[in-house]
Parts: structure tokens; sequence; C-alpha cells
């Protein structure tokens, strides 16, 4: 541990070292936290850097297929035909599920800023 707690006793620093020791040297649990974004500290490849990357390409993503939406629901009500119709519906549900985990996404940091303040 970097801050030693002086709540803890010396057995249960080490204690707890230990388990963050073999927690970092979990490769499947390492994988598994940078895939959510998160970096475990001290790991390789750690320091995120990563995690803003794929969030900007799905808001990029998400106001495209919405400009999408807007084209292909027009298109469908000048049209006769129910092609665009169902065209719009897939890409709106597309629409709809990007946007859901924008939402869930920006929740999140949210809270952890505010666990974080709180912490501070």
């Amino acid at each position: 541990m970097h801050d030693p707690n002086p709540r803890l006793t010396h057995q249960e620093q080490k204690i707890l070292e230990g388990i963050e020791a073999g927690l970092r040297g979990d490769a499947s649990l390492d994988r598994r936290l940078r895939s959510l974004g998160h970096t475990v500290a001290g790991a390789p490849g750690g320091g995120g850097g990563r995690g803003g990357v794929p969030r900007l390409r799905l808001g990029w993503f998400t106001a495209a297929l919405g400009i999408a939406c807007v084209a292909l629901f027009l298109l469908a009500a000048a049209s006769s035909s129910s092609g665009p119709l169902w065209l719009f519906a897939a890409v709106w549900v597309v629409t709809a599920v990007c946007l859901m985990r924008l939402l869930l996404v920006a929740v999140a940091r949210r809270r952890g800023a505010a666990a974080r303040r709180r912490a501070d």
C-alpha cells in the first residue's frame, strides 16, 4: 500500500498488501477491468488514456445514427412503400440502444466523481 492506513495493525496491512498483490497478478481480472474502462493500479498498460476514446466514438456513432434516423423518417413519410419505414424502425432501435449506453456511462461517471469527492 502506498498510503498505509494508521487504523490498521501491521499484520492487517501485510494481509491487505498480499490481497492487493494477488489481485494485481490476476490477468483475467485485469483484462476484464480494462475492458470496462477501469485500470488496475500498478498493472502494465494502466493509467487510462484509452477510457475516453470508446465513449467518444459511441457519441459520434450515436449522432450519425440520429441524423440517419431523421433522414429515413423523412424518406418514409414521403414514400408510399414500407421499406424505408422498416429501415427507419431498425435504425431507431439501434440509436435508442446507443443512447441508453451513453446515458449509463454518464451516470456511472457522475456517481464515480461524486464518490471521489466524498472520499477527499
